[in-house]
């Protein structure tokens, strides 16, 4: 199908004054038809109802000649330096203050300037 032909496909399914809910949710039961990945409108509508994935988690770009790796061996030589320096290594076998103590190294660290 061209697109000529796909847009007057989805003219039905993208006319009219309703919520915007209902809007996207017709306009993506017309392209599932329009697009052939469904048969009939029944078949549509149940693609369209499936819960959408999330997104995955975007991953900042490493600055300008640094690699992630890099970066990562710069903070957790940043984080074992505050941890000596704030005589941290005895208090860390306690589980309850590893999450505080890794959390202000982190700080610490990530957030100079």
């Amino acid at each position: 199908m061209d697109r000529k032909q796909y847009n007057q496909c989805m003219v039905p399914y993208m006319k009219g004054s309703k919520p915007k809910e209902q809007r996207q949710f017709d306009m993506c039961v017309g392209a599932k038809i329009c697009s052939g990945k469904a048969n009939n409108e029944e078949e549509a509508i149940s693609i369209c109802s499936l819960p959408k994935e999330p997104k995955p988690v975007k991953i900042g770009r490493a600055k300008k000649g640094q690699s992630c790796e890099k970066e990562a061996g710069k903070l957790a030589q940043c984080m074992m330096n505050y941890f000596e320096d704030n005589n941290l290594y005895k208090q860390i076998l306690n589980v309850n203050s590893v999450e505080i103590a890794i959390r202000s190294a982190l700080v610490e660290c990530s957030c100079q300037k």
